[in-house]
């Protein structure tokens, strides 16, 4: 069953079967809840597809869904998927989430670093919205931004992959921390909160090389709902 699992849930198909589910529970629950207030990073796409006068609240997931095809056939990869392994990556990134859950635990009781619970919405609310957090944060901060960088800084700049990577990650953990202050719905800025989430970013990128987009989104989207059961 478990025969080379770690390079065979690496596929896209793998990341998508893994995904789906959390998009779909936040995409419904914002319909059902005729929310106005959405994940940030699924409005910053959407905000860019409407300068080219694309205006969709779907703009987010008809991108992910077409980067999942196009890396799907550029592959070659087989599109059949085993749901037991499915079922392990899912319980795989409840592990990941749990590790970062009592990490950030522990700092917070010893330092005081805590990056705080938004109250804008009620609880139910709060854990649809993370459910797209965790998808479409690892879209823009680990897929596109991480993955831009590093090809950016070995391509163009010649930098070596290892030395390319250690820049990419560290700006793109910086970036990732400071997105959550931005905007009328960002938080109110602290060191402990944007530490915490620098480290953070750093937690997801060397997760997003070591195991790819679906097992750091799902981790994220699980340690959020983590966050937002037990710290609500």
């Amino acid at each position: 069953m478990f025969h080379g699992y770690f390079k065979e849930t690496r596929r896209p198909i793998y990341a998508a079967a893994l995904v789906v589910p959390f998009l779909v529970v936040y995409h419904i629950g914002t319909a059902v809840f005729h929310t106005t207030y959405i994940n940030g990073a699924d409005a910053l796409i959407i905000r860019l597809f409407s300068i080219a006068s694309v205006n969709s609240m779907f703009a987010s997931a008809v991108v992910l869904a077409v980067c999942f095809a196009v890396w799907q056939i550029r592959t070659h990869a087989s599109w059949k998927v085993d749901s037991r392994k499915v079922a392990a990556m899912f319980l795989e990134s409840a592990c990941f989430a749990l590790v970062l859950f009592y990490a950030f635990g522990w700092l917070t009781v010893r330092f005081s670093f805590a990056a705080g619970v938004p109250e804008q919405q009620g609880r139910l609310q709060r854990l649809v919205l993370y459910c797209g957090a965790g998808v479409y944060e690892e879209l823009l901060f680990r897929a596109f931004l991480l993955g831009g960088l590093i090809l950016l800084l070995t391509r163009w700049a010649g930098l070596k992959k290892g030395r390319a990577a250690v820049i990419a990650v560290t700006a793109a953990s910086l970036l990732f921390a400071a997105f959550h202050y931005v905007g009328p719905a960002g938080d109110p800025f602290s060191f402990g909160s944007f530490f915490q989430r620098t480290l953070g970013g750093l937690y997801f990128s060397g997760l997003f090389v070591a195991r790819g987009f679906g097992v750091t989104a799902a981790a994220h989207a699980l340690y959020d709902i983590l966050v937002g059961l037990v710290l609500a």
